[in-house]
Parts: C-alpha cells; structure tokens; sequence
C-alpha cells in the first residue's frame, strides 16, 4: 500500500508542520505528500488509493470538499470550527453523508466532536496528535526559558522576574524566530529531494515550494524536529500557542500557558486546560497568579489518554492497510474529465458571488470566503 502525508503546504505557522511530523510517525513510509487545503485534487496515475491520516483544521476552503476517492483515510485528530460547521456549504448534502462512510470521527477536541454529533455524524474526541510525539534521543539539556509568541509586555515581565536565561521564539511562517540550534540542526536536509504532490490540476504543486523557510518537506520536517529537540531541553516553555504546549508536555517539558479569557473557554483550548498550568495575562500581569520561573511547576499530567487511543486506531489502521485485498484501480481518465468539470462550476460561483447579489437568499451562502479554492 501507499501512503500519503497530509501537510497544510501554505502553513501560516509551523505549529501545522508539528502536527503532520506528527501523523508521518505512525506511517510505513510516505510516498506522497498530500495539500490539505486541495484534498479534492488528489490523484495517483495508475489509479490506486493512497492511505492517509486525516487530521488537522480542516474546511478552510469549502468547496474543495469532500477529498478525492484516491485517499484511504482514518479521521482523527480532526478539527473544524463553529463557523465551518454551521455557516459553510461543506456539510449540505454529499459533504456531510461522505464523513458518515468513515465515521466515527476522531475529533481532535470536544467542541469538533460535539459539531459533528449536531450533524448526526458518529464521533468522538481523540485528542491532538501533537501529544503522540515521544521524547528525542541524544537531547542535551540547555535549560533555558522559552518564549513562544508572547506579547513585549510579558516577555518583559518573565525577563525581569526570572534568573535563567530566556529565548524568543516565534511559530510565524511569515516571519519566524527560530533558535539557532534548529535552523543549524535542519541545515543538511534543505536539498533533500521533493516527495510527488500529484494533484490535479498541477499548479497547486507550485505551494511546495517557497513557503515555510523556502523548503521541501523533508526540509521543514527537520525544522520540526530541530524544534522539538530545543524544546526538550528546555527548562520551561512560557506559550499561548497549542503547538508550542502540547508537543512540549509530551516532550516532558513543563509549559506555562497564557491566554485570555475568551481563548480558554473556545474549544480548541479548552479540551486541554486541565493538563497545563495556565494563566491569563491580565492574572500574571497584575500578580494575581503567582508563578517561579526559575522552579517551573511540573505538568499536571492525565493527557497520555490521548495517544495512547491515537496510536491504537493508526495501528489497527495501517494493520488493515497492509493486509487488506487492494482496491481495484479507479479509472483516472474519467476522474479527471469529472475534475474537469467540477473545477470550472467552482470558478463559475466564485465569479458569480465576486459580482454581487442585491438581496441573496441566505447572507451565509453568498459570504465570497465560501468559494474560496
């Protein structure tokens, strides 16, 4: 069997790259790299299905939904959001009886899980594969504080109130701050040879370039591990970002969570609280919530629930995968005259809804976000 990697390959923030370096631990190996955003286009040209796993933020782009019947994919770890779930074109009709082929869902946190019992989809929460990453090998303890996209005003504040030395650090693509150690680390696999994309039509291949620190995936996946590494031998990691926290409680790092109000009760956050000390910036700031940096409090720990479940589905998962009788090849020709077909009927609403409708029926359906593609 073939298997494919699920990688965002316009990734905003290298907390995306952590998820699928995630997911690529539980494959035989990846003979594919597969764009999340355009799971549609996929295609293999002699016909046969590629397995994958399904996790991630998904419907950003509505109408590139449901994925291509090229893909064999277990759904977990997934994630969408309010919005996409009530607002978006993704689960009228065929967008939603499609996840009920493959249900139950593996929800990535409570709140997707709960949306998708709204849609009468089976799921259930299986937590974040970023919890399935184990400790690396051969990882000297630096024991610095790291800042993980903080605001001036809180590194100031951890800066002054802290003996041990801190390192800023920030998840952007658009303009990352990585520490030296895992850009030199992630240095011999920048030439590495490109994985086939293979999606239809080619140019959504152009992304694999040029995006996250202008490489390849095998590029970016050290970049990761660079990362993880730098967190591992961490002290403590001070963060408001997900995928700084979770890869460093399962690295064994302690974390210091700090988000506002308003985030920690949104359900991305919220499933995971009860296994990182948090904070707001208003309690910190103010000494409401006392904290010694330089005497990090350990992690609450009860999250190893998670990837325990995780690995047990990928398991059972790719066990069937390799012993299963092989599907018999899908006739690629006429999936791409259908492609064909369904590619103009996308420019044609895009066009349509870029032109404007005094009194549209339902405000939701002509939002232009929706025919994004």
């Amino acid at each position: 069997m073939k298997y494919g990697l699920i990688v965002n390959l316009r990734a905003q923030n290298i907390g995306d790259d952590i998820q699928s370096y995630a997911m690529e631990k539980f494959l035989p190996h990846t003979d594919y790299i597969i764009d999340r955003e355009h799971l549609d286009n996929f295609y293999t040209k002699t016909g046969e299905k590629v397995a994958a796993l399904l996790g991630g933020w998904y419907l950003h782009k509505a109408l590139n939904w449901p994925p291509s019947p090229f893909l064999k994919l277990l759904p977990i770890s997934f994630h969408i959001t309010t919005i996409e779930a009530k607002k978006f074109l993704t689960f009228v009709d065929y967008g939603s009886s499609w996840l009920k082929k493959i249900e139950p869902i593996g929800c990535r946190d409570r709140g997707s899980m709960e949306e998708f019992k709204r849609l009468n989809i089976a799921a259930y929460t299986s937590g974040c594969f970023t919890l399935t990453i184990r400790p690396l090998k051969n990882v000297e303890p630096h024991g610095k504080i790291v800042l993980t996209d903080l605001s001036d005003e809180l590194v100031k504040f951890i800066q002054r109130r802290a003996a041990t030395e801190t390192v800023i650090v920030s998840h952007d693509t658009k303009q990352p701050l990585l520490p030296k150690e895992a850009v030199a680390f992630a240095r011999n696999f920048k030439h590495e040879k490109d994985l086939p994309t293979s999606h239809f039509p080619a140019q959504h291949d152009r992304a694999y370039h040029g995006n996250l620190y202008g490489g390849n995936w095998a590029y970016r996946r050290a970049v990761v591990e660079g990362l993880l590494r730098f967190y591992q031998g961490a002290s403590l990691v001070v963060t408001g970002r997900l995928h700084a926290a979770l890869p460093s409680v399962a690295l064994g790092t302690p974390v210091l969570m700090i988000k506002s109000e308003a985030d920690m009760r949104n359900y991305r956050f919220s499933t995971f609280l009860p296994y990182l000390n948090c904070t707001t910036p208003e309690d910190l700031l103010s000494r409401k919530f006392s904290y010694d940096f330089d005497e990090p409090l350990p992690n609450p720990g009860g999250h190893e629930k998670f990837p325990e479940g995780i690995r047990a589905k990928c398991i059972n998962f790719i066990t069937e995968c390799e012993t299963a009788e092989p599907d018999p090849p899908l006739d690629v020709e006429l999936w791409r005259e259908v492609h064909r077909r369904n590619m103009r009927l996308k420019r044609i609403m895009k066009l349509l809804v870029g032109e404007g409708v005094e009194e549209p029926l339902d405000p939701c359906l002509m939002n232009p976000a929706l025919y994004n593609f």
